[in-house]
């Protein structure tokens, strides 16, 4: 399935600009008996022609395809496709990227010639669309209009780490993610899912804001988390792998390689062991009680000791030593300088032991 936000391929500086040459209708409409006897100069003007343009006989071929298009939706037909198409995503605030713009084709089902040769398509009228090709071969082209329209509020930066969304709505969300929800088709088929939702907390925002807002709840917030290849809520997860012993069918022998998940794990251990964790055990008592396994490499780390002096260990979990430096035992720290993802990971421990209770009992 086509996600929007998937970047396409690396291309070849030869394949961008043979896409940004303007194909003449005589040329593709040449038959094969002139292809035949002008086959031993093209040969050798290909011979001659700079590194870029060695697919240069392709081009009857694309050309072809580029005026098919045309007979089969009608001029008028194929303009107002190419603008309702380019449209949606200035309503969406989604800047035009040729990738996005493709997706978009997909999506509303357009003919395989008009979305194979969409760009071209675009740059052929340019009395309606600005087609802006990149200098640079693994940038994409970006696709507007000649007249911006009045109504709209402008691009969505959605990889900015910038948070302009008020905590009402981050506390919605949260409350929403509080379930079994699980998202196909990344940050985009997520957002595009929470808008046929019709959720009122994302009632204000276009389609380009619930995109960052996913973003933002993937990166800072800690949300969201992809787990094989869906999108998740992090308790749901967290508590699916750190299941076990008592607490339902646990995933056994699953690798701790998050540090999340690292933190959920010991906050459920130490409620077992209030009195701490002996360092040299931990592993261990991790196989033994939830049925996974913690190696420091995971987290390019040589020793558990160095793994505990990084964030957010560090500010989370205290080191104490005992028996004059020869044990050494993980205690909980102050609860009250816990950043919020961890105070969130916290509450979601205190659930789940809760709830692992409740089912013993």
């Amino acid at each position: 399935s086509y996600q929007l936000f998937d970047h396409p391929p690396r291309r070849s500086p030869g394949s961008s600009q043979q896409q940004g040459r303007q194909r003449g209708p005589s040329r593709g409409a040449r038959g094969q008996q002139g292809a035949v006897e002008d086959s031993g100069s093209r040969r050798n003007r290909q011979v001659a022609a700079p590194a870029g343009r060695q697919d240069a006989q392709q081009q009857p071929s694309r050309s072809q395809d580029t005026q098919s298009v045309v007979p089969e939706l009608g001029p008028e037909n194929l303009q107002a496709t190419l603008i309702s198409t380019l449209e949606s995503l200035y309503e969406d605030r989604i800047k035009p990227l040729a990738n996005y713009v493709k997706g978009r084709l997909k999506e509303r089902q357009c003919p395989e010639p008009l979305i194979k040769n969409f760009v071209e398509l675009y740059a052929q009228q340019t009395d309606v669309f600005i087609v802006q090709r990149p200098a640079d071969a693994s940038d994409e082209a970006v696709i507007l209009l000649c007249t911006e329209p009045q109504w709209f509020k402008g691009w969505v930066d959605i990889d900015s780490p910038d948070d302009p969304y008020d905590e009402e709505t981050w506390e919605a969300f949260a409350r929403f993610l509080d379930g079994e929800h699980t998202f196909a088709g990344g940050r985009y088929g997520m957002a595009r899912e929470l808008m046929q939702r019709n959720l009122g907390f994302l009632a204000n925002y276009s389609l380009g804001e619930v995109c960052h807002i996913v973003q933002l709840a993937i990166q800072s917030r800690r949300l969201v988390v992809y787990h094989r290849k869906m999108l998740k809520p992090i308790q749901t997860v967290l508590c699916q792998l750190s299941t076990g012993n008592g607490a339902g069918v646990g995933m056994e022998g699953e690798d701790i390689k998050d540090m999340d998940d690292l933190c959920f794990v010991l906050f459920r251990m130490l409620m077992h062991h209030p009195q701490g964790l002996r360092l040299c055990r931990l592993k261990q008592m991790i196989k033994h009680e939830f049925c996974r396994k913690l190696s420091e490499m995971s987290f390019q780390c040589t020793k558990l000791i160095e793994l505990f002096n990084t964030e957010p260990l560090a500010g989370t979990f205290v080191l104490d030593t005992e028996n004059d430096g020869k044990s050494i035992y993980v205690r909980l720290g102050n609860q009250e300088n816990f950043t919020e993802p961890v105070k969130r990971i916290y509450s979601m421990a205190t659930s789940a032991e809760a709830k692992a209770a409740s089912q013993v009992a």
